[in-house]
């Protein structure tokens, strides 16, 4: 049993299971939506169990950005030639801790990803939004997500944009991915079961997880599952004790966590229990960024002792996690009237504006 009450069950003290499917999964939100769907094309009887009255989790919020590459037909068609060696070797050295072998098989298989959502009906325009964005405010695709043109990795693998978004203005592409992906499921044949909360995994006496255990409002019910369970119930955010454990940087009150209403981390615990152990819990996308304007980026980010440490046309992503490694977690963006412009983003705090160096310097401590 995992801390926070989740169980593996003796599936031989069920008599009669309410319910049976080939394969089970857990979430109904990108990762299950796309389980599902794969299972039924390949013939399986499918059951999912979604927690919420409806599907999407955190990914309905999102922005539908998906990191593909390797030649995909939105790179080719907005002139980029990427190879799969140059996105292994990116992604090798951004990643803090790689697995060469899962890294090579997600890049040599990434070109496959993109067309099978094509094929399941997902929208992607060949066309790129060629500005320096957290989220591009457009219906174009194609957009430079990462730090591929950034140093010291554009020294490391040959640069190609890889961030691709679905097909709808600013940030509801990925409602628009769920909605797809859920129609399509519909169609095949997925069943789906909402307000179903998992508590419990069957485990059969060789040892393979046959079933789930679930509760819609007061009743509880069992599905056993003939091939499998797929957990892909999201992440733990909205979980204050698993994130006290595993990522203690996000209490900081200043970082707002990101979460959907069941982002407690119930799949984790549930893959905890039946034996699984937890890698790479305290990586997180912590994210304030700056620009655009584009013209900030001609700025110089500094901590409290005035010392720069990064390049500021980093990848949003990375350029705030290192604002927060640095003393007290404190950076100045600082600029002069050329460039100065007020970033597009909230909650960035324009503090002040000095006739010299020296003052600003004074002032700032």
């Amino acid at each position: 049993m995992s801390e926070d009450g989740y169980a593996v069950l003796d599936a031989d003290s069920i008599e009669c299971f309410d319910d049976t499917a080939d394969v089970v999964v857990v979430g109904y939100g990108a990762a299950g939506t796309c389980a599902a769907v794969e299972a039924r094309l390949a013939g399986a009887d499918v059951v999912v169990l979604e927690r919420a009255s409806g599907a999407g989790g955190l990914t309905a919020s999102a922005a539908g950005h998906l990191y593909l590459g390797g030649g995909t037909r939105v790179q080719k068609a907005c002139g980029y030639e990427d190879r799969v060696e140059d996105m292994v070797a990116y992604l090798l050295s951004v990643t803090p801790d790689p697995d060469e072998a899962k890294i090579r098989l997600y890049c040599e298989e990434s070109v496959a990803h993109f067309d099978w959502l094509v094929e399941q009906g997902v929208p992607f325009k060949d066309s790129m939004y060629d500005h320096k964005a957290a989220v591009q405010p457009t219906d174009d695709c194609l957009i430079w997500s990462g730090n591929e043109q950034v140093w010291p990795y554009s020294e490391k693998a040959r640069p190609a944009p890889r961030g691709h978004k679905v097909q709808r203005e600013g940030e509801q592409g990925g409602s628009l991915l769920i909605e797809k992906l859920v129609e399509r499921g519909k169609a095949l044949g997925v069943r789906v079961v909402y307000d179903a909360a998992a508590q419990a995994l069957f485990r059969d006496g060789t040892g393979r997880i046959v079933g789930v255990r679930y509760r819609v409002f007061d009743e509880t019910k069992n599905v056993r599952a003939r091939g499998g369970v797929v957990l892909a119930a999201g992440h733990f955010t909205a979980n204050k004790d698993m994130v006290r454990e595993y990522c203690p940087r996000l209490r900081d009150r200043r970082i707002f966590k990101q979460a959907a209403t069941y982002c407690d981390g119930a799949g984790i615990q549930l893959g905890l229990a039946a034996g699984g152990v937890p890698i790479h819990m305290d990586g997180a996308l912590i994210t304030s960024p700056f620009y655009p304007p584009e013209s900030l980026l001609k700025g110089i980010l500094v901590n409290k002792e005035g010392k720069r440490f990064v390049n500021e046309d980093s990848y949003h992503g990375r350029s705030s996690a290192l604002c927060c490694e640095q003393p007290d977690g404190v950076a100045y963006l600082i600029c002069d009237d050329p460039i100065f412009g007020r970033p597009e983003m909230p909650g960035h705090e324009v503090i002040d504006a000095w006739e010299s160096w020296k003052d600003m310097e004074r002032d700032l401590g």
